[in-house]
């Protein structure tokens, strides 16, 4: 890291914790204040939105504040980022539970007080890539990611050593719960009845390295091509990455989008599911149908970031390198491919069925203030 930029978080940590301050100062904690805040999309989704639904049906008078922000490295962007952080500290000095679901720049430039209590629900499940502090280097930033939570809150009890090693906390305070964005999947029928058939691509983000995602989607686009059935194509595309140029040339039948709400909603109707290393590869073995993993990089990237497990063993999935093999198997081998692979898979991720995740958080939390 270069002394300019060194300078610069070393500036902005001082005004942001002297801002927090002096906030927390002239307010203090507001009595049942609770602040949703999420710097991944602008607006609530997934876990964070499952649990605000869960407290706006409460019958108390819970004060719920809601922050929502994606930046998206523009200019303009950055501008709004520097808002968003001096907003979200006034929100987190004057509250009693200050919920986040990603990385949170602003919370880890200050010196927190223990009233204000931050509450991890992070965005995804399980423990598959690396992240967090369990990156290389993560440790030695001049302002240390992911400090100043005091609770962890997490699917299932074998992800707790990952999660307490990417958020160097206690592991008295991970704790177990269940998902709240799982809960919507026990009322899901695991039948499909639409066709044509349906697939979902879904490339992970790679942080300084964004250009090779685009080759990725842009080689899956041109071999799909040669599916031999008709299928509806459907490209996720990363929230922190631009949309690619592709738009405009796309058949009828291919559909590239940047929503993670989407995602969710399409879940349920994906036939097929293709990705590299995303963990939305654990909450599609729900569905009990097939996982391919197109993973181009993958020795690359085991290097580089790494993994919590022995990656290809514990999906047990079909993997390949170039996207004319995924086709090819899409072609000759789905219709037959055995998929106690994928069950395997669900009876590990899924812990609790019962579809009461978010009321276990729920009361939880209400138990903290």
């Amino acid at each position: 890291m270069g002394r300019l930029k060194k300078l610069k978080l070393t500036i902005l940590r001082h005004v942001f914790n002297q801002f927090y301050q002096l906030c927390y100062h002239l307010r203090g904690p507001q009595q049942k204040r609770v602040v949703f805040a999420t710097m991944r999309n602008t607006e609530l989704a997934d876990n964070l939105k499952a649990l605000h639904h869960q407290f706006e049906q409460a019958e108390s008078d819970y004060d719920i504040r809601v922050l929502c922000f994606h930046y998206d490295r523009s200019r303009l962007s950055k501008l709004g980022f520097v808002w968003a952080s001096l907003r979200s500290l006034y929100d987190l000095a004057t509250a009693e539970l200050f919920i986040i679901d990603d990385y949170f720049f602003p919370l880890y430039a200050v010196n927190k007080h223990a009233d204000n209590q931050v509450i991890q629900l992070w965005h995804a499940i399980g423990s598959l890539k690396k992240f967090g502090l369990s990156l290389p280097g993560a440790q030695h930033s001049v302002i240390k990611p992911h400090t100043n939570y005091d609770w962890v809150l997490i699917n299932a009890e074998a992800d707790k050593p990952a999660y307490t090693d990417a958020f160097d906390i206690d592991a008295s305070h991970v704790l177990a719960l269940g998902s709240p964005m799982l809960d919507q999947l026990a009322t899901q029928s695991l039948t499909v009845s639409h066709r044509p058939q349906r697939l979902l691509y879904a490339p992970t983000y790679r942080k300084g390295n964004a250009k090779v995602v685009t080759t990725y989607i842009r080689d899956f686009l041109k071999a799909s091509q040669d599916l031999t059935e008709p299928w509806e194509l459907y490209v996720s595309v990363h929230p922190y990455l631009k949309l690619p140029a592709l738009q405009g040339s796309l058949a009828p039948n291919i559909h590239l989008f940047q929503d993670p709400e989407q995602v969710k909603q399409l879940l349920p109707t994906i036939d097929v599911f293709i990705t590299d290393y995303s963990s939305l590869s654990l909450t599609f073995s729900y569905f009990e149908r097939p996982i391919l993993l197109f993973t181009p990089d993958y020795a690359t990237y085991r290097l580089h970031c790494g993994f919590y497990v022995d990656y290809y063993h514990y999906l047990g999935a079909p993997h390949y390198a170039k996207a004319t093999q995924v086709i090819a198997a899409i072609n000759q081998q789905v219709p037959t491919l055995d998929l106690s692979y994928v069950k395997q898979l669900k009876q590990r991720t899924f812990p609790h069925q019962d579809g009461h995740n978010s009321q276990r958080v729920f009361d939880f939390l209400t138990n903290l203030i």
